[in-house]
């Protein structure tokens, strides 16, 4: 990478910390736009790594899987897909929110099976922790076959250990495994595909399938590619399924292995015990009457103080005594 400036993309679901991320690597050295064409707003900035070269870090718009819906979806879509997009992509960083792992990281499973450098970096650890999840990170990083970071971006927690982890993978890059088998949801569609883009992987294969009259391709290429869909009974609603049937499953087992979740029984139990006792049918109505009995007195006793100061102004603008 030397001589070359590392384009980074940071993405994730809406709400996990990203852009917190993005301003604690950017700092104030940040610019704004729209991305071309398409008014959602374009965060770049860039960052120094330790090994002194220059990183632009794009902050796409969150999204909450690879099958785009929204305006802003499709922003962050096409510059992982388009061909002509995601070649100037060198490395990409998934913010996921520890406390709500399970969601997070179907969109981060899908964006490691691009097959590009990736980092996975775990935002909201302490609010995890609140909630009684316990995280195996490096049996996490293990089974996700990348690095995955703990970050506090209010702290800059973990920040200088992600931007070495840039370096990292960007002077020795090193293959990313696949996450599912994504050649097996339609093994004769991707051949032909890959036979048309060589370097393409499986599952990229499968959303040129699915969204190639997005992506720009000229007249001859797109008639190609629908035939190849035809030629295959490629369907796209049923691959669709198959994918996030098998990456939930696979999501499954990796969560038993590397996180600890508080059990849902125990939960259950907590508010049963509390619904016993609020709406027990002796102790609910006293619990009910002292209740409504505070709540009455804290208005009166708190109304006391600005009636009180009202007329002690008064008394004072008349000159005469205030009466406390």
């Amino acid at each position: 990478m030397a001589g070359k400036t590392l384009h980074i993309a940071l993405l994730g679901n809406p709400n996990s910390g990203k852009t917190s991320l993005f301003n604690a690597l950017t700092g104030m050295n940040q610019k704004v736009g729209n991305f071309p064409g398409v008014t959602v707003e374009r965060k770049t900035g860039q960052f120094t790594l330790p090994n002194g070269e220059t990183a632009t870090v794009i902050d796409l718009p969150g999204s909450y899987s690879l099958y785009p819906r929204r305006a802003d979806e499709w922003v962050a879509y096409n510059t992982l897909m388009h061909p002509e997009q995601e070649k100037d992509i060198d490395l990409l960083v998934v913010v996921a929110d520890a406390s709500n792992i399970r969601r997070n990281l179907l969109y981060a499973t899908q964006v490691i099976d691009i097959r590009k450098p990736i980092i996975v970096a775990l935002t909201m650890m302490d609010i995890a922790k609140q909630k009684g999840i316990q995280i195996d990170i490096a049996r996490l990083s293990a089974d996700l076959g990348v690095p995955v970071i703990p970050i506090n971006p209010r702290t800059n927690k973990g920040i200088a250990e992600l931007k070495k982890a840039v370096v990292t993978l960007t002077g020795a890059p090193t293959e990313v495994p696949s996450f599912i088998e994504a050649h097996a949801l339609a093994g004769a569609a991707v051949d032909g595909i890959q036979e048309l883009f060589p370097n393409l992987s499986d599952y990229s294969a499968i959303h040129y399938l699915i969204n190639h009259e997005s992506m720009g391709f000229d007249t001859a290429l797109q008639d190609r590619i629908e035939q190849i869909e035809k030629s295959n009974q490629f369907n796209h609603t049923r691959v669709q399924a198959e994918d996030i049937q098998k990456r939930y499953s696979r999501i499954r087992d990796l969560m038993k292995n590397s996180v600890v979740e508080p059990s849902p029984l125990q939960k259950k139990m907590l508010s049963e015990r509390i619904d016993n006792l609020l709406l027990h049918r002796r102790w609910g109505y006293l619990i009910m009457g002292v209740v409504l009995f505070l709540m009455f007195q804290s208005v009166f006793w708190l109304a006391d103080y600005p009636m009180n100061g009202i007329e002690w102004i008064f008394g004072k603008m008349s000159g005469g005594p205030a009466v406390l």
